[in-house]
């Protein structure tokens, strides 16, 4: 028995099928934007690869740090900033408390918004960004890049400013401290 093969189809049929295979293996690297599509098309150059990525990955996160610590930063700022206008408009209530024009009554409002604007730094005092205190006094150390390098943001320490009232009994009792805009007795 006589079977019939045609060696040509076979052989065109066999040349479809490496071409297609290699139309696969291109459109992959193509969609992939990547040479190297598995392990066997260039080792040494996946091995770069990877360190490359990994390096790229750890400056990355380093990067976060950076923009996490500046964002710390700008946040103690605002609150600083904040603060700041308190003290100075405590400054001021304790001058106008000695004003021997006042009355009572007005030393009593005076003292009033003292004693706000007091717990109102008190309360400022305590916040904290994700979790870290913004005014505990605390060195904190950032990671800078891939190696590890750290530099350190020293700390702001407001846990315990000095301010007593706005009212006054004798105007030599009183003193303003201009560095902290704070009013002690």
């Amino acid at each position: 028995m006589v079977i019939n093969t045609n060696i040509e189809a076979q052989a065109t049929a066999n040349n479809l099928n490496v071409s297609q295979a290699q139309l696969a293996k291109s459109l992959s690297r193509l969609s992939s934007c990547s040479k190297i599509i598995v392990p066997s098309d260039d080792a040494a150059g996946l091995a770069v690869s990877s360190r490359l990525r990994s390096q790229i990955k750890r400056l990355d996160s380093a990067l976060n740090n950076v923009i996490n610590a500046v964002s710390f930063t700008q946040t103690q700022d605002g609150f600083m900033k904040t603060i700041d206008k308190a003290y100075r408009r405590m400054g001021e209530l304790a001058i106008l408390s000695q004003d021997t024009t006042k009355s009572d009554a007005d030393r009593a409002l005076y003292n009033q918004e003292f004693q706000q604007l007091k717990s109102y730094v008190q309360e400022t005092t305590k916040q904290d960004f994700n979790g870290v205190s913004l005014f505990s006094g605390a060195t904190l150390d950032v990671t800078v890049d891939a190696e590890g390098t750290t530099f350190s943001m020293v700390g702001i320490n407001l846990g315990d400013p000095t301010y007593t009232s706005a009212t006054n009994t004798g105007v030599d009792s009183w003193k303003l401290n201009e560095d902290a805009f704070m009013v002690s007795k």
